[in-house]
């Protein structure tokens, strides 16, 4: 059976965070973006309207194998998400070269997906994840067989449709198949699978970084998990909540009951349906106009600040340019930067569980604020780095103008630097011997090294903090009738955003230098940690009802 979406007001999100599960007085539990994110999950009504009716909930101590199969094929689709937003990070530099990609064109492709993925979020009200898992398999075989630049941004746009619908439907999925005392750990699955998804792209492409025309392997290779998801959907169920929302209440029920178990009282199945259906009606009487009242402006500005702060941080410039950053770093041969670009991967995939488990304990906004200071002192860091390795210098004209600095001079694919005249020069100029690294130097090697830390600071701070709260901040702020709408709108400018961070950072560090770059990063992150600092309040142990007397 193919599952749909029954929220029609809703966007999806991007790389780098992850949505969490809207939380009730009873049941604080997160849901991943990923991806992912502004979504309402209102089948997550597990509010009992009297006390007696506590005593229904059955007492689940293990999940069910049933349960099991549905979150894990949905979590599929997760894992395709991960894959193909990190897949291009180690594909850019040898499609340049196969394709003669200007700074324009490599931000074009990047950015693709994210454009793909917006409007893959428009539409709610399909049979979402079997049709993200088609339109996964047909953008990578179209990707893998590009003969031409037109293509391989058609193949881009096709795979963010798939990234789009799976970052919207998926963790809505999972929240409503999900027993309630173990929907906050299954939904961490999905959070889990887009970073091990990621991970699992930069493996593929330091497997394919020295095979000739690798790139194509790398991009197929994401065909292979959604042909999969296509092979499991037809025995996978609609979520209770779509079924009782078109009138299948028997079909719910039979469902409900496999996920709590065949023991499961009527009575408890019957509370579990008359719940659902007050929350689709509920969330049926809400309207965009709502969130221009008092009550509301002033959390939508809140969330949609979040969500500005997530993406202009430049995070994303990691995720999708990492082995592009490692060459600018000095790791000039592609098998040897995107090896180690995998660091970011990684560490953001260890730093997202970490904050999973740590967020609840510590506090939203304290763990917010104190993660986005050590990351800006990481981009600070990072520049410094790249300012001693490359200078501040930002493109020349012609290539003499980079004098005596090698670093930046190889960086510019017109230049190389000749050991005849130990100089910068253009390619092919007379008969001068050209290198493509720049002579051994102790202090380069122990810059490089600071630069690693200094990422692997940015990167893990990012994780802990804005990578992840955002979402789960924006879900305790709402309340049932606006919530999906407003997450929609802050979702929105978390997308674009993005993708002002996807097509516009190799233009930036052309203008401003590396070290500018991520300077101007640090810069705007700082200016949003003082408005988080000024505005965001702690929503951590508050019901939805104090978190709204905040306002």
């Amino acid at each position: 059976m193919q599952l749909h979406s029954i929220h029609a007001n809703t966007s999806p999100a991007t790389v780098g965070g992850y949505q969490p599960l809207e939380q009730n007085d009873q049941d604080a539990t997160i849901r991943p973006n990923s991806i992912t994110r502004g979504l309402d999950n209102n089948s997550n009504t597990d509010f009992i309207n009297n006390e007696s009716s506590l005593l229904l909930i059955p007492s689940i101590q293990h999940l069910t194998s049933y349960v099991y199969l549905l979150v894990l094929s949905a979590c599929i689709g997760g894992f395709l998400f991960g894959y193909d937003t990190g897949v291009i990070s180690g594909a850019l530099q040898p499609l340049s070269n196969d394709f003669t990609l200007n700074t324009s064109k490599k931000e074009i492709i990047v950015g693709g997906t994210t454009v793909g993925a917006i409007g893959g979020g428009l539409l709610a009200g399909v049979p979402l994840v079997f049709l993200a898992s088609i339109i996964f398999i047909v953008g990578s075989l179209v990707l893998a067989g590009a003969q031409s630049y037109g293509i391989l941004v058609t193949g881009r746009l096709i795979v963010g449709l798939g990234v789009g619908i799976a970052s919207m439907i998926i963790p809505v999925y999972i929240g409503e198949v999900s027993p309630k005392s173990f929907r906050g750990q299954l939904s961490t699955l999905n959070v889990l699978m887009i970073t091990f998804g990621q991970v699992i792209a930069y493996v593929v492409n330091i497997i394919f970084a020295n095979v000739s025309h690798g790139w194509r392997h790398m991009f197929a290779f994401a065909a292979i998990p959604a042909i999969a998801q296509c092979l499991i959907l037809p025995f996978v169920p609609e979520s209770p909540r779509f079924m009782i929302a078109t009138g299948q209440i028997d079909d719910a029920k039979a469902v409900l009951r496999k996920i709590y178990h065949e023991s499961t009282t009527d009575e408890f199945i019957d509370q579990e349906i008359y719940s659902i259906e007050q929350s689709v009606k509920l969330d049926s009487s809400g309207s965009f106009q709502e969130l221009l009242s008092a009550e509301n402006l002033r959390p939508l500005l809140i969330a949609c600040l979040l969500q500005a702060a997530q993406q202009l941080c430049g995070f994303n410039t990691a995720m999708y340019y990492a082995a592009t950053i490692m060459q600018m770093a000095g790791f000039r041969d592609h098998s040897d930067s995107t090896s180690v670009a995998i660091i970011v991967a990684l560490t953001n995939m260890v730093f997202t569980a970490i904050a999973i488990k740590l967020i609840d304990r510590i506090g939203r906004r304290r763990m917010l604020i104190t993660t986005m200071f050590t990351m800006i002192l990481g981009l600070v860091a990072l520049g410094i780095s790249f300012a001693v390795l490359q200078g501040v210098t930002p493109k020349q004209n012609s290539c003499d103008l980079y004098g005596d600095i090698c670093a930046r001079c190889i960086l510019d694919d017109r230049c190389g630097w000749s050991v005849d005249t130990n100089s910068c020069n253009s390619l092919g100029l007379g008969n001068d011997k050209y290198v493509s690294e720049c002579p051994a130097d102790q202090t380069n090697q122990n810059t490089s090294i600071v630069l690693l830390l200094s990422l692997f600071v940015y990167v893990g701070s990012y994780a802990l903090g804005l990578g992840y709260a955002p979402w789960l901040i924006q879900s305790e702020l709402f309340n049932m009738r606006v919530r999906s709408r407003a997450n929609g709108v802050s979702t929105s400018v978390n997308w674009f955003c993005n993708l002002l961070v996807a097509i516009s950072f190799l233009s930036l560090t052309n203008v401003l230098s590396a070290a500018g770059a991520f300077w101007f990063y640090a810069i705007l992150s700082f200016i949003f940690w003082i408005l988080i600092m000024k505005y965001v309040p702690e929503t951590a142990g508050k019901s939805l009802e104090d978190s709204q007397r905040l306002f």
